[in-house]
């Protein structure tokens, strides 16, 4: 009698987060070109669609084959402009792999379903966004690009979910990686439930983890992300001994829409770099364009710059500014706006505003961080089984400021790498990142347990950390300020999982900003110089690590 051999077991993965990011990597894991694919777990604390890809405006950038891009733009071109958008700080490793695959990653997003906006002659149109020297953004429903493309991912995963190729568990949050002689081996969660089962919780095994949970936005009092943004995936990696990196900097969006609620409270919404790249231009309370006078590409300079721009002229006296758009229908023709710009229009309709006869106010708002957990061109981190991608990782490809609309592009990128690496893993020697050179340790995490802790609860609490981030770790700082800020974070506590995330995360952030003693990218010091222009002399890149030290590494 013959005897078969078992069959071999399929690998798992789990999946934390449902961005673009954890939703490609689900997708691309379970996918059954695969074979038999693997067993693929995503979990979501709060609903699939709950994401800052959800609310991303603006596009995905991507240099097309021939015939089909802007003539004499190029791959190597996406990746200048992308390098130097950060300040000369990236990986050019990491970016000229992600700028290379940019058009096959545009390729498999339309196979998935995503319906990119296209031109009348039915070719994928493409626009200019600042800081880019050709246009090569694809948008998907004018300005609601990270909704088409996220939606399109979800319904792809749903029919996974229908097949049996996929768990999906939505409101669970996780709340360690669980961890066996140093390496990943799944993760615990609670699973808010109804009166039965308020908090039921479990644990999930797993060959490998992929964290894709998003930024951390939260952490300051004006902010484009949605209410999830709490950087849990970058705390849950940092518990579990992940090297993080570049946390310092953090990316203010110059054009969010301030109104006030009811209460009086300031309230940031996001209005897309794109408009911008149309032809709006800033100006301040005396109605003159002021930019220029910072950055010699003015409203078209990278956002670090521009944001920075509005920072040091309302210092100096400037007032409110304003985004002005009221020429646009004239340079491209009546119900320009609405067409090309709906969710927009609407939404600064339902604030009272009519944009095409009236400038915005605008202000700064925090929008996403370069920093994050430490990764190879593989997005494996310094933790074996532990992956990263997304907002979630540091890639390398944002050095000290992003680039417009590659956000979802890196997620998309990265993500699939992810995957190819973790489930072709056959063991063998971890090849992740380690930080390197010698320790300086700040203790950004000592604790006294004798010293009384302020304890921050509910959204009293939560509002007491952001105004002091956006205080003293915002667009401008200096030393005074990240001290007074060290010292508060130090003397509160939170039982909160979600508030005590973001009070691990500023307390790195600012340990972070500290060490680093020049001005670089959206890390702008007004007591210290700009890195010099030639490059030499400038600080390596900055580690943090749970013992808790902080390393200079170079990329």
């Amino acid at each position: 009698m013959t005897t078969r051999p078992a069959p071999a077991r399929r690998r798992r993965l789990v999946v934390v987060g449902s961005g673009v990011a954890g939703l490609m990597g689900a997708i691309r894991a379970a996918d059954p070109a695969r074979g038999e694919g693997a067993d693929v777990v995503l979990l979501t604390k709060a609903r699939l669609a709950d994401s800052n890809s959800m609310l991303a405006q603006g596009g995905f950038a991507a240099v097309l084959p021939e015939g089909q891009c802007v003539p004499g733009d190029s791959v190597a071109s996406h990746a200048a402009d992308t390098v130097a958008a950060g300040a000369g700080h990236g990986n050019r490793r990491a970016i000229e792999a992600m700028c290379a695959a940019a058009a096959g990653a545009v390729e498999g997003l339309v196979s998935r379903g995503v319906g990119f906006d296209r031109d009348v002659d039915g070719r994928l149109a493409l626009g200019l966004e600042a800081a880019h020297s050709f246009p090569r953004i694809l948008h998907a429903g004018g300005d609601a690009s990270g909704a088409g493309i996220s939606l399109a991912l979800i319904a792809a995963l749903r029919r996974l979910e229908a097949e049996g190729r996929v768990q999906v568990l939505e409101g669970a949050a996780v709340t360690e990686i669980l961890l066996e002689a140093g390496e990943a081996v799944g993760v615990a969660y609670t699973l808010a439930g109804g009166a039965a089962a308020p908090h039921a919780s479990g644990r999930i095994s797993a060959d490998a983890v992929l964290l894709a949970t998003g930024g951390a936005g939260q952490l300051y009092a004006q902010t484009t992300n949605p209410a999830v943004a709490t950087g849990d995936g970058v705390a849950l990696a940092y518990r579990a001994g992940a090297v993080l990196r570049d946390l310092e900097f953090y990316q203010f969006h110059p054009t969010a829409l301030q109104t006030r609620d009811a209460d009086g409270r300031l309230r940031s919404q996001l209005v897309s770099e794109a408009v911008r790249g149309e032809g709006a231009v800033i100006r301040d309370a005396a109605g003159r364009r002021f930019v220029g006078d910072y950055h010699p590409l003015g409203e078209l300079a990278p956002r670090d710059a521009v944001s920075r721009a509005l920072a040091l002229h309302a210092r100096a006296g400037g007032g409110q500014t304003f985004l002005d758009a009221t020429g646009l229908e004239e340079r491209h023709g009546r119900g320009f706006l609405a067409r090309r710009f709906p969710g927009l229009d609407a939404m600064t309709r339902a604030a009272g505003f009519d944009w095409r006869r009236e400038p915005l106010p605008i202000g700064p708002a925090a929008h996403y961080w370069m920093g994050g957990v430490a990764t190879d061109l593989d997005g494996a981190t310094s933790v074996p089984g532990l992956y990263a991608a997304g907002e979630t990782a540091c890639t390398g490809v944002h050095g000290a400021n992003r680039l417009a609309s590659n956000s979802l592009l890196e997620g998309a990128v990265f993500a699939a790498r992810a995957v190819e690496h973790a489930l072709s893993r056959v063991g063998g020697a971890w090849q992740g990142p380690s930080p390197a050179g010698e320790h300086a340790v700040l203790s950004p995490e000592a604790e006294d347990p004798g010293t009384p802790r302020d304890l921050l609860a509910g959204a009293a609490g939560r509002a007491r950390l952001a105004a002091a981030m956006e205080a003293d770790a915002g667009v401008l700082r200096d030393r005074e300020g990240l001290d007074r800020l060290r010292a508060a974070l130090g003397s509160w506590a939170s039982d909160e999982p979600e508030t005590a995330n973001l009070l691990t995360l500023g307390r790195l952030l600012a340990a972070a900003a500290a060490a680093r003693g020049e001005s670089l990218g959206s890390h702008f010091r007004l007591d210290a110089p700009p890195r010099r222009a030639d490059g030499l002399g400038a600080a390596a890149s900055i580690d943090v690590v749970r013992a808790p030290a902080i390393a200079g590494r170079t990329s």
